[in-house]
C-alpha cells in the first residue's frame, strides 16, 4: 500500500503520531468518526469500521483543517503533523 504519512513514535500510544481515523456507523446511519492511536489498536477492532488515514487528504481542495493550519502556521516538526491534522478532522466531522 506504501502509505507513509502515518508514523509510529513512542509505540505507546503518548505522542499521536499514529493517529488514524475511525469511522463507525450509528443505528440510524449516520457516521461518527473518532481518533484513534493505531499503534495500540489491535486489528480485529476495526472490523467493520471505515479506516481514514492522512493520506485521504492529498488531493486538492485541502480540508478547512489542513487550510487552517497553513494560514496559522499551525505545523510542527513533520513527524506529528499528520497526528495532529487527523484528531482536529475527527473534532471537526462531527
Amino acid at each position: 500500500m506504501r502509505l507513509t504519512g502515518t508514523k509510529e513514535g513512542c509505540a505507546s500510544g503518548d505522542c499521536g503520531a499514529c493517529t488514524v481515523i475511525t469511522g463507525t456507523a450509528d443505528q440510524h446511519g449516520n457516521t461518527r468518526y473518532e481518533a484513534i492511536n493505531s499503534c495500540i489498536t489491535l486489528l480485529g477492532s476495526l472490523h467493520g469500521k471505515e479506516l481514514i488515514t492522512v493520506e485521504a487528504f492529498q488531493q486538492e481542495p485541502r480540508h478547512p483543517v489542513q487550510q487552517g493550519m497553513m494560514e496559522k502556521q499551525g505545523a510542527q516538526c513533520g513527524f506529528c503533523t499528520p497526528g495532529i491534522v487527523m484528531s482536529l478532522t475527527a473534532l471537526h466531522a462531527n
